[in-house]
């Protein structure tokens, strides 16, 4: 599978499990503790480029614990998991030698995509907020969004 091929692919994922992210954003906006100060939108693909990620929200503020806490139920948008040896949701995978691209920067460009293209629909939390990938993972920067929900960076 070429990089164009994983990306198209694990897009088309993505965007199935776009409502399940907004109801989980919708809830987190409902629960949002007042004294947060900023939301991170973190991608965070697995050390062996293997394929597993997930794209959890982490709230920034005094007492990270707290806030983070009072909204764990909804912070999950999107999560690879293995059940019963099998990918849920069946998204590629592959061992270290397989692919002659990064299949986590893959990951990271395709994901804050993917929430690029939700976020306005949804209209943001009336907080500022910023996506990005862990460790420096993707081509893309960072992007932020303002409490108007407008990208500015």
């Amino acid at each position: 599978m070429t990089e164009s091929d994983y990306k198209s692919l694990l897009l088309k994922i993505l965007r199935a499990h776009a409502p399940s992210a907004l109801e989980n954003l919708r809830h987190l906006k409902q629960n949002l503790p007042g004294k947060t100060h900023m939301l991170m939108i973190g991608i965070h693909p697995g050390q062996s480029e293997e394929g597993f990620f997930d794209i959890v929200v982490h709230l920034d503020g005094p007492d990270l614990y707290v806030l983070n806490k009072a909204v764990a139920p909804y912070r999950t948008l999107f999560e690879v998991q293995c059940i019963d040896g099998r990918m849920q949701p069946d998204v590629p995978m592959y061992g270290a030698e397989e692919v002659c691209f990064s299949v986590n920067d893959a990951i990271v460009d395709v994901s804050i995509e993917w929430i690029e293209q939700f976020w306005c629909e949804f209209g943001g939390v009336g907080l500022p907020a910023q996506v990005f990938g862990e460790e420096g993972y993707g081509a893309w920067p960072n992007a932020i969004y303002s409490a108007e929900n407008t990208q500015y960076a």
